[in-house]
């Protein structure tokens, strides 16, 4: 089991990939501090774990991850109860609605960066003081961080920003036994997908242009595995990469 005797923290862990992620973590024997902000999901999969009698731990940690003051107590919590933390997996994160530039308030750029750009700095800078013996973190992204038409102009701008985030974090600390890397999906078949409302029409028209391919969306599960893949030592050698992982439609 790769996660026996891992100290984890997961954000984002309520639902999809983070949920998904969580539960197999703690299926390879990771202790895995789950962090979001509905309890009641989070509870509920701590029940899934202990049912389940997984080799490993799921703790519940209810935070906004927009707000430091949280942030500081996930982190502090986390080393009260063990003194250091061995792989951070950054998965939350928030979605626009598509919108370009020039129908995009600053309200909107304000609120993904609070939590997609400012939550996940916040993350690391509170993971690396803890991970005195090296570690792992792991940030998810989008193809947006690469491509330029795949969202609005807010969450593209956002996913951009955590690949330099990753990009420098990976060179700043690997002389420190921390690896820094990230998953960029494209579409994942999760609940943030059914739960768009005011689409930006013109936007989405950009997105849906090219060219399409028969699988375009992935499971949780899918991300979920890339995500462990890269927290974990069979990734031992892997520094400030984003794995793409949709399917080949960024080659097409």
């Amino acid at each position: 089991m790769r996660f026996t005797n891992k100290i984890m923290i997961i954000t984002g862990a309520s639902s999809g990939v983070g949920r998904a992620a969580s539960l197999l973590a703690a299926q390879e024997g990771g202790k895995v501090y789950a962090v979001a902000r509905r309890k009641e999901r989070l509870d509920s999969m701590v029940q899934e774990a202990k049912d389940q009698a997984y080799p490993g731990q799921v703790i519940a940690l209810a935070a906004d991850l927009s707000k430091a003051e949280d942030i500081d107590r996930v982190f502090s919590q986390v080393q009260a109860e063990n003194g250091r933390l061995d792989i951070l997996i950054a998965n939350a994160g928030i979605m626009d609605n598509f919108e370009p530039i020039t129908h995009c308030s600053e309200e909107t750029l304000d609120h993904i960066f609070a939590v997609n750009v400012k939550g996940t700095f916040r993350a690391f800078k509170a993971a690396i003081p803890l991970m005195q013996e090296g570690g792992a973190i792991v940030a998810t992204t989008s193809i947006a961080g690469v491509r330029g038409g795949k969202a609005g102009v807010a969450y593209t701008m956002s996913k951009h920003a955590i690949h330099g985030l990753v990009r420098n974090t990976a060179a700043m600390y690997g002389n420190q036994h921390i690896r820094c890397n990230a998953v960029a999906p494209g579409g994942i078949q999760t609940e943030i997908l059914e739960s768009f409302t005011n689409v930006d029409e013109h936007g989405m028209g950009i997105i849906q242009r090219g060219p399409n391919i028969d699988k375009m969306v992935a499971s949780a599960a899918e991300i979920a595995k890339n995500l462990l893949f890269l927290a974990s030592d069979e990734a031992s050698n892997i520094n400030g990469q984003i794995l793409v992982s949709d399917s080949g439609l960024t080659n097409l």
